[in-house]
């Protein structure tokens, strides 16, 4: 799999399309933007791109959560951004916050990602049927996509646990 296309097709699905139909990031001064102190998560192989793009404006470290595949421990990638980007060269968790893919029952679902409560308004206030469904549907159907790679999916399974032991705090 060719991972770097793959994901920068993905991003299309999202760059005209966002949660709501206004500039979310008015309601709370882009706090997901503000800097470093956060990052997000970059998916299973989506460093590709930023080893493909090589942006100034984003710094790729090992982050503490890890995943096992095949036998082998993998360490996921985060990317922190120096408060500004290229808006069409984001990572895909940029894309899709405040909500998040999360395996329920076996199944690929969305919703609104727990870490979203203490910083986004949307996060706090909405439930995953309040957003724009179009915007909805592209985040399920590019996680749905990517499931069908052996190697992402051992990625969401211990990603949804850790999104559960995150969620008992909100």
């Amino acid at each position: 799999m060719n991972s770097a296309y793959l994901y920068l097709q993905l991003y299309r699905l999202f760059d005209e399309i966002t949660p709501m139909p206004v500039d979310c990031g008015s309601l709370c001064d882009k706090a997901c933007c503000q800097g470093d102190d956060g990052g997000m998560y970059l998916f299973p192989g989506e460093e590709r791109v930023y080893q493909l793009l090589k942006p100034d404006w984003i710094t790729i470290e090992d982050s503490d959560f890890t995943y096992t595949f095949n036998g082998k421990k993998k360490t996921v990638k985060i990317a922190f951004c120096k408060g500004e980007c290229d808006r069409y060269q984001r990572p895909l968790a940029c894309r899709i916050f405040p909500l998040t893919p999360y395996l329920k029952d076996g199944k690929i679902t969305v919703i609104t990602d727990p870490r979203s409560k203490a910083v986004c308004p949307l996060g706090k206030a909405l439930e995953v049927k309040d957003y724009d469904r179009r915007f909805v549907k592209n985040v399920k159907n590019a996680f749905v996509l990517l499931s069908k790679n052996a190697e992402f999916l051992a990625f969401l399974k211990e990603y949804t646990s850790y999104l559960d032991e995150i969620g008992r705090f909100f």
